[in-house]
């Protein structure tokens, strides 16, 4: 029992570390920043809850996975467009990366039968 959790647990890391993800992660996360970063211009004159660039940053995490406080809410129109964009990519991203994790798992599976 132990060496297959040992063997799971070495094929995980072999995804993590694997270019592709390593790829996806650092494009999506940078999307999600400079969508912060764009949310943050667009907002902080009109949104008394978007003073800091953090506060804008928050927004774009939380809306990028569809978790969504409601602490702060776009109020411009390119905001809410902003978001409708961010939380359909946000949707995608993690769609990728869990195929990519449920693939890994039935393929060790997979090899474990035979």
């Amino acid at each position: 029992m132990w060496s297959q959790l040992k063997n799971f647990l070495e094929e995980m890391r072999l995804l993590i570390f694997s270019p592709f993800f390593f790829f996806l992660t650092l494009i999506g996360n940078g999307f999600i920043i400079s969508c912060g970063y764009l949310f943050y211009h667009i907002e902080k004159d009109v949104n008394p809850k978007v003073t800091h660039f953090i506060d804008a940053l928050w927004w774009s995490f939380t809306t990028a996975t569809t978790t969504g406080y409601g602490d702060i809410t776009p109020m411009t129109d390119f905001g809410k467009i902003l978001s409708i964009f961010l939380m359909i990519s946000g949707l995608l991203l993690f769609a990728i990366f869990t195929a990519m994790f449920a693939e890994t798992i039935l393929t060790y599976r997979r090899g474990q039968k035979k």
